[in-house]
């Protein structure tokens, strides 16, 4: 049945979501906007993520690259005029999408930040993620906040044709290996064809992690950064985006923001260092092999 509305494609990289995808998919099937189409990209999960995916009404795919080249999958896979790249982690708002494409008609913008607020806010961890997205939020109050690399959060809303130009300017050796920036690349892609960026304001919100999912999954970010490394990315994310200290007023929330900001990056850093000293020692390994077999030879 054709509406008149614009199609809307949400596409959802996963790779053991089960415990959060649920409720993911949920607040999509709950909006009540009546184009919808429903994507799920996994990474082959080892737990009931495409169980939970395919009785939900899902499409899924499967990508054997990281986050990047799932998001990419996603778009080229979509049908709707409009993308919307949500998280397995994150729950829409009642009537997001339909606020987003009637802001997007309205501006006109090309793509859309999601203002985010802490799902759960229990225990220490969800309460520094829930002060740091109200210093993060505060920042769209400014036309800075909307700087790929100094801003806030990235938009997850946009026209799929922009999208698609976009994709087509990251190299495409770089695209299976980038776990963390993803997001980021995609939006500085972007913005370099477009500045037309708006904010839709009370629109999802995120579970938060506890500290051990918290754990695993920076020391992962941190030891995947050497992939950005060998990219043009690199400068602009890794040293002007975090040189930058996420700290805001109000105070309390600065402070707890602040924190948060330190140990994600401590916790990057020893996955990163980590990854460093695998590659060497993997590199040792081989080198005895390799003089060995040329001794065979």
């Amino acid at each position: 049945m054709r509406t008149g509305l614009p199609l809307v494609s949400v596409a959802i990289p996963t790779y053991n979501c089960a415990r959060t995808l649920s409720l993911c998919l949920r607040g999509v099937l709950d909006q009540g906007y009546p184009h919808l189409e429903l994507l799920v990209v996994d990474g082959h999960s080892r737990d009931d993520t495409v169980r939970v995916a395919r009785e939900m009404g899902a499409r899924v795919l499967f990508c054997e690259g990281k986050l990047l080249a799932a998001r990419i999958m996603g778009v080229r896979e979509a049908q709707g005029e409009f993308v919307l790249l949500l998280d397995a982690d994150q729950v829409l708002k009642p009537g997001a999408i339909a606020r987003a494409v009637a802001l997007a008609q309205e501006g006109p913008y090309d793509m859309l930040v999601l203002e985010e607020e802490s799902y759960n806010r229990q225990w220490l961890v969800p309460r520094l993620y829930a002060a740091s997205k109200l210093i993060v939020n505060a920042r769209f109050q400014q036309q800075a906040g909307f700087d790929p690399a100094r801003g806030g959060n990235p938009p997850r809303f946009f026209r799929r044709d922009l999208l698609l130009r976009a994709i087509e300017a990251i190299p495409a050796d770089v695209v299976p290996h980038i776990l963390h920036y993803d997001h980021d690349i995609l939006y500085y892609e972007c913005r370099r064809l477009s500045q037309r960026v708006g904010l839709l304001t009370d629109a999802v919100w995120h579970i938060e992690p506890d500290l051990r999912k918290l754990l695993r999954t920076n020391l992962r970010y941190g030891a995947s950064l050497r992939a950005v490394k060998a990219t043009p990315y690199w400068e602009l994310f890794l040293k002007d985006r975090e040189g930058c200290l996420w700290f805001g007023r109000p105070w309390k929330e600065g402070l707890l923001a602040l924190a948060l900001h330190l140990l994600l990056k401590c916790v990057q850093w020893a996955g990163y260092q980590y990854a460093g000293l695998r590659a060497a020692f993997a590199g040792l390994l081989a080198g005895p092999v390799s003089r060995r077999g040329t001794r065979r030879a």
